[in-house]
């Protein structure tokens, strides 16, 4: 037995591990942006960027997430999880070598809206692929080392785009996206999409591989369970709007959809994407050494994540971040406030970095949580819709965020954004308390039972 679970668990990590090199590709985007816009501000690479061309080129990429969200719900169920996986690992790879012959701003925003759109692509089936994929505890682990290789790419990335040139970066970034590529072929097609396509004897046989068992009866239960539950949704004959108006249905998504929005309102992406414009110089760093010291504590957060956060409740993992946050913002606000208003207050860039590594360093330790319940919470039959809502919801909000932060920063001041982060943040802790079920320890089918019980 004790067997059995050690070869169940390294054929699953096997099977989850081009999604963890797909998140270093993410991370690598993210990462790429906040010391590239100084760069191009301040020296003639290849273009030189206004204020207001910044704003567009670290928002237009939540565009294109929406859109690769919206793709990815239409074909996860009709191509499959493994293809979509492995063409979003090629555009998160192609996108590099274009970057090498950016010349304009508007090149650099085509590029961003082509990320956004790898980005949104690749979060509508991951979360799928790895609900489907893993065992409860094993999608708590898988996951959270997910969330963590995205993070690692953005510490590494800030400090290569930091000390290395424009174009080298560009071809340093086109290498490791094009290896992430390769390992997509080690993706295993989860059983639920080959039950729905009728490859019943393909479905088996890959269970049976990710359970790293060889005799069928070892996993007959489990296979029993997934077949009933793919049977059951393809004998509704319901609409697409009859499937997502039943009250189930209709609840989870609208859920995630609020919580979604909530959480991408909180300030996350303005931050890291401006992080280097607006940090001041210190004695000891410079304004992109401040940055790159953002990204390795929420990387040494998301490290200590990956042992505590199956011990804890996601919602009290929520709850607890976000009290956090706000009181974190509310200081911000305050410093900046204080400092521009009133008087130069004493160590302000230290108090300010103090700040903002503890919301940075609290996101990260919470995200994890916010991944999961995305790929726990939706029934087969909405899990793509379900999904892609969620990622829309997150898109169209940091867009919004994003885009409006530099404006309200010119309009009435920096700490504005912050009074408003703060207030967000607070408002997400009371939604959560009030209607975001516990899903820590559960199948999906157990889930959903929770549901059903609820309506």
């Amino acid at each position: 037995m004790k067997m059995f679970k050690l070869n169940g668990t390294f054929h699953q990590t096997l099977a989850v591990l081009a999604v963890v090199f797909s998140e270093l590709c993410l991370g690598i985007g993210i990462g790429w942006l906040a010391p590239t816009l100084i760069l191009l501000q301040k020296y003639n690479t290849h273009v030189i960027l206004t204020l207001e061309e910044c704003s567009w080129i670290a928002s237009i990429e939540h565009f294109g997430k929406i859109f690769g969200a919206l793709t990815s719900a239409l074909l996860v169920d009709v191509v499959g999880r493994k293809f979509l996986l492995t063409f979003t690992a090629f555009v998160f790879f192609i996108q590099w070598p274009i970057v090498i012959f950016a010349k304009s701003a508007l090149a650099l925003c085509a590029i961003r809206i082509i990320f956004g759109f790898s980005w949104g692509l690749f979060e509508g089936a991951n979360t799928v692929y790895l609900g489907e994929t893993c065992t409860p505890k094993m999608r708590s682990i898988l996951g959270t080392i997910a969330i963590t290789a995205d993070y690692f790419a953005v510490m590494i990335e800030l400090i290569i785009a930091t000390y290395f040139s424009f174009t080298t970066t560009a071809v340093i970034n086109s290498a490791i996206t094009f290896l992430a590529f390769l390992s997509a072929f080690w993706l295993k097609e989860p059983a639920q999409f080959l039950l729905m396509k009728g490859n019943h004897d393909k479905a088996l046989e890959n269970l049976m591989w990710l359970r790293g068992v060889t005799d069928p009866n070892d996993v007959k239960t489990e296979f029993e369970e997934i077949s009933q539950d793919v049977a059951k949704e393809r004998s509704k004959k319901s609409s697409l709007k009859e499937t997502l108006t039943a009250p189930a249905n209709y609840k989870s998504v609208c859920l995630l959809v609020i919580i979604y929005g909530l959480v991408a309102s909180a300030g996350y992406f303005p931050v890291m994407s401006y992080s280097a414009m607006f940090f001041s110089e210190t004695n000891v760093f410079t304004s992109k050494e401040l940055t790159i010291l953002l990204g390795m504590s929420q990387f040494l957060v998301v490290c200590v994540t990956s042992f505590v956060i199956d011990r804890f409740n996601r919602r009290s993992i929520i709850m607890i971040s976000f009290s956090i946050i706000s009181l974190a913002h509310a200081g911000s606000a305050l410093l900046y406030y204080v400092n521009d208003k009133i008087y130069p207050v004493p160590y302000f860039s230290w108090l300010i970095f103090i700040t903002m590594n503890i919301f940075v360093g609290v996101f990260a330790f919470m995200y994890p949580a916010i991944f999961l319940i995305r790929s726990e919470l939706f029934p087969l039959s909405i899990k793509a819709v379900g999904g892609c809502s969620a990622i829309i919801s997150f898109g169209v909000f940091s867009l919004l965020t994003t885009k409006m932060f530099i404006s309200i920063l010119t309009a009435f001041g920096i700490y504005v954004n912050f009074v408003i982060f703060s207030v967000i943040s607070a408002a997400l802790v009371i939604f959560v308390y009030f209607f975001l079920p516990e899903t820590r320890n559960k199948s999906l089918i157990e889930i959903q039972k929770v549901w059903a019980k609820e309506d």
